[in-house]
């Protein structure tokens, strides 16, 4: 039996939707750098995500890694719907922080 909202129709969301929504968790989590590449795998409703990303030296590598899975599997199934079945993170780089030049 289907409910009312069973025939109202399909939605699907489309792979740069969810890049967007990945990139816009990842700009949430301190240390991280903003400017995420994102690989989006799909299966249904479950997504693989595989983020390649620099973060601002010092942060450490491995809690900020884990901190960007956990904000980014919590925001895109909170607004996509979708279940993140995986996050994969590459650290590709460490920058430093960059700080005004005083002449």
């Amino acid at each position: 039996m289907t409910g009312p909202d069973d025939r109202r129709g399909s939605l699907e969301i489309h792979r740069t939707v969810v890049r967007k929504v990945v990139a816009h968790a990842v700009r949430l989590v301190p240390g991280a750098e903003p400017s995420a590449t994102v690989k989006v795998g799909e299966d249904g409703a479950d997504l693989e995500l595989a983020l390649k990303l620099a973060l601002r030296y010092p942060a450490p590598v491995r809690a900020t890694a884990a901190d960007v899975r956990r904000r980014v599997t919590e925001e895109v199934e909170r607004i996509t719907g979708y279940r993140v079945r995986s996050v994969a993170v590459t650290v590709s780089a460490l920058r430093a922080e960059t700080r005004p030049r005083v002449v």
